[in-house]
């Protein structure tokens, strides 16, 4: 290699030194930028939502039938009827409440698995001893102890 070639190489070597983190700064600032674009489209829709919501609260008839769902308002001279079950627990009023609650509910193995991890949980002073009574059942006082009230009564 001659002293040319040599400094060529050793002059290329600092120049991308100095460039990489550069344009790799310029990179991440760059994708940065574009999520925060698209942060800011979502955050203006969601406005625009949102004051669509408020533009519908203005409308008199729409406030009108949310009172009626909501808080089961009636108008005057209607007669509201509330129909439950054979058990006397309220019917879900939509097909959505009843999805709800299922899935609330959750699978049957779930249930399962948390009664497993919950028994798992337990501590030995959870736990009766032979004689079905627990550590609350004792009193904390000291047999001992009793002597020395029937000292003092003498």
């Amino acid at each position: 290699m001659t002293r040319r070639t040599l400094a060529l190489v050793a002059l290329l070597v600092i120049a991308l030194a100095a460039l990489v983190p550069t344009v790799n700064t310029y990179v991440a600032q760059r994708q940065k930028l574009s999520e925060l674009q698209s942060q800011v489209s979502q955050q203006e829709q969601q406005v625009e939502s949102l004051r669509e919501q408020v533009a519908r609260w203005d409308d008199p008839t729409y406030v009108a039938a949310r009172a009626r769902e909501r808080l089961l308002f009636a108008m005057p001279g209607e007669t509201q009827y509330r129909l439950t079950d054979t058990s006397g627990s309220d019917v879900p009023l939509t097909e959505a409440e009843q999805a709800a609650e299922a899935a609330k509910e959750g699978e049957w193995f779930s249930v399962l698995w948390e009664s497993v991890e919950g028994s798992s949980r337990l501590t030995p002073e959870d736990i009766p001893d032979e004689t079905g009574s627990t550590d609350d059942d004792v009193s904390e006082q000291n047999p001992a102890d009793d002597t020395t009230d029937q000292d003092t009564d003498q």
